[in-house]
C-alpha cells in the first residue's frame, strides 16, 4: 500500500509509458488548475518517514549541469518555470524514490515534463529554497513545465550516449521468469508479470536499472543488482511504485515489506489496509 496520505492513482499507470526525461522547457505558463493539482499532491503526501515534496517557482540557477568539460550542457536545465525538491532524512531514500516518482507521474498525467536530477544541482541553493527542518536534506530535484516539442541537439546527443530510451529485457531484471514455455514454466501470476514490466520502464541513474525481481511463494521480491551506485536506493523506490502500479492495474493491492540486504523489499498481495512499509529484518 502507499504511505499514509498517498493513495495510488491508477492514472499514473497510464503515465508510465508517456513519461520522458526533459530538460528544455517552453515559456508556456502552467495553468492554475495544474499547479493546484500538484500543490494538492504535495500538501496531502506526508508519509511517516518524513519525506515531502516542495515546489518552488523560478531559480533556474539551481541546475548546474553535468560534464563540465563541454560547458555543462547536458543536465543544465533551461527554461523550467518550477522546481520540485524531494526532501527527507537520510535513510528514507526508498520513500524519496517512491513519493518523488508519484509526483513525476502526476505531473506527466497533467501533460507536464520532468527529469529526475540527483547529482547535477546546487545542493546548498536547493536546501535554502525549501527551508529545511532538522534532520532533512534535499535528495533530488526535478524541473516542472511544458517541455519543448523537440530536444536540443546536445540533449539528443547526450541522451543517446547514456541510452536514455533503452531498457533491459524483462528476463534480465527477472531472471527466473520464463514465458512461453508451457504451464510448467509459466508459474508467475499475471499481476507479477505486469508489475515487473512496469518496473522495467522506471527511470534510474544512467538508466542502469539496478533492480532485480524474483517470485517467492506469493510475494514479488525486489533486490539490488550486483553493481549498484549511490542513487540506487532512490531508484529502488521508483521501481517499487511502478511495480505496485502494475499490480494494481491487474486488480491486486498489497503491502511492501522491507528486507535485509542484498534484498530490498517484497510486495505481498492481499494486504488491503496495511501500511506500505513494514520492517522485517532491519
Amino acid at each position: 500500500m502507499a504511505p499514509p496520505g498517498l493513495n495510488i492513482n491508477l492514472a499514473w499507470y497510464g503515465a508510465i509509458t508517456a513519461r520522458r526525461s526533459r530538460r528544455r522547457f517552453s515559456p508556456r505558463v502552467i495553468s492554475a488548475s495544474d499547479l493546484a493539482a500538484l500543490q494538492a499532491f504535495c500538501d496531502r503526501c506526508r508519509p511517516d518517514s518524513g519525506v515531502r515534496v516542495a515546489m518552488r517557482q523560478g531559480h533556474p540557477e539551481v541546475y548546474t549541469g553535468a560534464l563540465q568539460r563541454i560547458g555543462g550542457a547536458y543536465g543544465r536545465v533551461e527554461g523550467a518555470p518550477w522546481t520540485a525538491a524531494f526532501v527527507g532524512p537520510d535513510g528514507a531514500e526508498n520513500d524519496i524514490g517512491y513519493v518523488g516518482e508519484a509526483f513525476v507521474l502526476e505531473a506527466t498525467r497533467l501533460g507536464l515534463g520532468t527529469c529526475w536530477i540527483a547529482g547535477s544541482f546546487d545542493r546548498s541553493l536547493a536546501e535554502s529554497l525549501v527551508s529545511l527542518r532538522e534532520g532533512e536534506r534535499v535528495h533530488a530535484i526535478t524541473p516542472v513545465g511544458h517541455p519543448l516539442e523537440r530536444k536540443a541537439f546536445v540533449e539528443r546527443v547526450m541522451s543517446g550516449a547514456v541510452r536514455s530510451a533503452a531498457r533491459r529485457q524483462i528476463e534480465e531484471i527477472a531472471p527466473t521468469l520464463k514465458r512461453g514455455l508451457g504451464p510448467a514454466h509459466d508459474a508467475w501470476p499475471a499481476w507479477a508479470i505486469t508489475a515487473v514490466e512496469a518496473a522495467r520502464l522506471a527511470p534510474s541513474g544512467g538508466n542502469k536499472q539496478p533492480w532485480r525481481f524474483r517470485l517467492d511463494s506469493d510475494a514479488l521480491v525486489l533486490s539490488g543488482a550486483e553493481k549498484a551506485y549511490w542513487t540506487a536506493p532512490i531508484d529502488f523506490g521508483i521501481a517499487m511504485l511502478h511495480a505496485e502500479l502494475g499490480a494494481a492495474y491487474e486488480g491486486v493491492r498489497g503491502v511492501w515489506q522491507s528486507l535485509p540486504e542484498p534484498d530490498v523489499a517484497r510486495f505481498v498481495p492481499g494486504e488491503a489496509g496495511a501500511h506500505r512499509r513494514q520492517t522485517t529484518g532491519r
